[in-house]
């Protein structure tokens, strides 16, 4: 009898590019779509070539955060001309650091042997060599193509451009299908008006996550997307835990351990494991160098966005994506193009099947994407190793705070969560609401605080969380 899979979790990490990330791996026998032995480049200021390299670092080399936002992202691609070059990189980075010396650090790219994990997993299961950002631009309105299947016509996000959208956790429960959105500090899918009608219901904690791992398997929901930290936490007893999302600077390391926990944590409860897909995929590529050309999209529902101009008909950069499950055979390459809304078909190919699916309940793009279904064989016996991840050169830890870096400030993503947070905020019950002022927070610790405060109070406005 075949297995079937009732579980989806979804881990979407950071800003970061598929070559950045995995590109080194390429061998002649893993033929990926990956980098060739280091003979891509992009030129510097005098026109010489910077080439990749495979010594990236999990932090230091990002220190000024690579411009992500639609003009930046046409200059990375296409470096002033008419054909997607990808030739833009270095000199959008020397425009962010004014630095020539530094600009080509957005051109290094992680050794194999320092990212253990991830490596690993993508070699034991499937790697995804063709999955590219929903659009060519920033953090937020990629991530609604996840949750959405549109951006709504829009390449940046503020909290009003939220209200009304339709997300894929609404439309599965419509089908009596159960999802949860499991956060750390934050998920900007608090601001959803139509899940925010029922906040104890779509949102938990990550501890709750590793909580219903541990327990019965019928417990977890169906579909769970899986958010990392944002920003640095204060431990219970002093210290610090670090922002583990792997968006530039904060370190790869610590979110090569968040994504081992979450593969242990499934892995550990063999029912649970049993019926179960676990996808790992990054939100951008962050501005960070990546020799694959976007593809054409269709647009999800016939919006454009008029300044600056753009009609949703092109991909963003590519991004890393690996897809593990007891049904996946070791070393699988999958080079079937997919975007961020293959999670959507996934999701709802799986648990509404074809009698409901596809539709247009959730956009064009969705209702064409690539699902990831075709990656499983549901007749093989399933796959029971407990992989076992040689130590990357940095493990997360409860740091001191004086091994905090005390020049730490704000990202631009951290930035956008303040502003998301003070609009919750501004809705709460009166006795619920902070009366600190989010615009005045300059500390990434003190960020965290605040938007894990409006979290939680957001879901106790409506009940206890499940």
């Amino acid at each position: 009898m075949s297995a079937s899979i009732k579980h989806l979790f979804v881990l979407m990490m950071e800003n970061r590019s598929f070559d950045h990330m995995l590109g080194f791996l390429k061998a002649d026998d893993y033929s990926i779509d990956g980098l060739n032995a280091g003979s891509e480049s992009n030129p510097d200021e005098h026109g010489e070539p910077v080439y990749v390299s495979q010594d990236a670092q999990y932090t230091g080399d990002l220190t000024d955060d690579p411009h992500h936002h639609f003009p930046d992202v046409m200059q990375q691609i296409y470096a002033g001309g008419d054909e997607p070059s990808m030739q833009g990189f270095v000199s959008n980075y020397q425009s962010v650091t004014g630095n020539p010396a530094t600009a080509g650090n957005i051109m290094k790219c992680f050794a194999p042997v320092n990212l253990p994990v991830l490596t690993k997993l993508a070699q034991q299961y499937a790697i995804c060599d063709h999955w590219y950002s929903s659009i060519p631009g920033p953090t937020l309105p990629n991530r609604l193509y996840a949750h959405c299947g549109t951006s709504d016509g829009r390449l940046e996000m503020s909290p009003d451009d939220y209200a009304g959208l339709y997300t894929v956790y609404e439309e599965l429960a419509k089908h009596d299908v159960e999802s949860c959105i499991f956060y750390h500090d934050w998920t900007a899918a608090m601001t959803f008006n139509g899940l925010m009608q029922h906040e104890n219901l779509f949102y938990a904690d990550f501890a709750t996550f590793y909580r219903l791992c541990a327990g019965p398997e019928k417990n977890m929901p169906s579909y769970c997307f899986l958010e990392p930290r944002y920003a640095p936490e204060p431990g219970q007893v002093g210290g610090q835990y670090a922002a583990n999302d792997q968006h530039p600077d904060n370190s790869v390391g610590d979110g090569e351990q968040l994504i081992k926990n979450v593969y242990d944590a499934i892995r550990k409860n063999d029912a649970l494991w049993q019926s179960s897909m676990l996808v790992i995929v990054y939100d951008e590529h962050g501005g960070i160098f990546d020799h694959a050309s976007p593809i054409p999209m269709p647009s999800p529902d016939g919006k454009s966005s008029v300044e600056p101009a753009f009609d949703f008909t092109l991909s963003g950069v590519r991004v890393p994506a690996v897809v593990v499950s007891p049904y996946i055979k070791p070393r699988t390459i999958s080079s079937q193009a997919y975007d961020h809304t293959s999670l959507i078909a996934t999701a709802m190919t799986l648990f509404v099947g074809p009698d409901q699916w596809p539709s247009a309940a959730l956009g064009t793009r969705a209702q064409h994407a690539a699902d990831l279904t075709g990656l499983l064989d549901l007749d093989m016996d399933p796959r029971m190793e407990m992989l076992e991840f040689g130590a990357a050169p940095e493990a997360a830890v409860l740091r001191s705070v004086h091994g905090m870096t005390e020049t730490a400030k704000l990202s631009d993503l951290q930035k956008e969560h303040l502003i998301q947070a003070s609009s919750v905020n501004a809705n709460l019950p009166a006795e619920l609401q902070l009366r600190q002022r989010a615009e005045q927070i300059q500390d990434p610790v003190m960020a965290h605080a605040y938007v894990k405060h409006v979290a939680k109070a957001a879901i106790a406005a409506r009940g206890d969380q499940k």
